[in-house]
C-alpha cells in the first residue's frame, strides 16, 4: 500500500518503518562504538585531549536524543522513570568508572592507599552525579508528559 507523504519521502509505510529501524540501530551502533573507542583509547594510555573528538560527537548525539525525547514527553519504550530505577541504573556508570580505575591502578607499579581512596571517590561521585541528573530529568519528563497529556484532554 502506497501512502501519501509530504516532502520527498517515496517510501510506503512498511518501508518507512524499516528505514526508521535501520537508522535507529545505526545510531546506537555508532554511539556505543564511539563510547567503546574512547574507553579503549583511555585504557591504552590516551589522554582526554586525544579522545576529545569522539567525546564531542557523543555529547552532541546524546544531547540531541535527550532534548528531543524530553520535548516529546518520551523516556524509553519499556519503562517509566522512578526513583528506585534511577538508583539502580546509576550503579552501571559508577561500576564502569570503578572498573576502569581498577585497571588503571593495576597498570601502576606503586599503588598507595590514596590511589584506592581516589578511585572509590570517583566511583561514588559518578553514582551521585548520575542519580541526581536522572532525578532532574525525571522531573522534567513528568512535567512535560503532564503538559502534553493536558493538551490532549482539552
Amino acid at each position: 500500500m502506497k501512502m501519501k507523504h509530504n516532502g520527498n519521502n517515496a517510501l510506503d509505510e512498511m518501508q518507512d518503518q524499516k528505514m526508521l529501524k535501520m537508522e535507529e540501530y545505526g545510531y546506537w551502533i555508532l554511539f556505543w562504538g564511539l563510547a567503546l573507542a574512547v574507553v579503549v583509547q583511555l585504557l591504552l594510555g590516551g589522554s582526554i585531549r586525544q579522545v576529545a573528538g569522539e567525546l564531542i560527537v557523543l555529547l552532541i548525539g546524546g544531547a540531541y536524543v535527550l532534548a528531543t525525547s524530553l520535548k516529546n514527553g518520551l523516556w524509553t519504550r519499556s519503562a517509566t522513570p522512578t526513583r528506585k530505577r534511577n538508583a539502580a541504573v546509576s550503579i552501571i556508570p559508577a561500576a564502569i568508572i570503578g572498573v576502569l580505575n581498577v585497571i588503571k591502578l593495576i597498570q601502576k607499579k606503586d599503588i598507595g592507599t590514596n590511589d584506592i581512596l581516589i578511585a572509590v571517590a570517583f566511583a561514588v561521585g559518578t553514582y551521585i552525579v548520575c542519580f541526581v541528573v536522572l532525578e532532574v530529568l525525571k522531573v522534567l519528563y513528568e512535567k512535560r508528559r503532564s503538559k502534553l497529556d493536558d493538551v490532549g484532554e482539552e
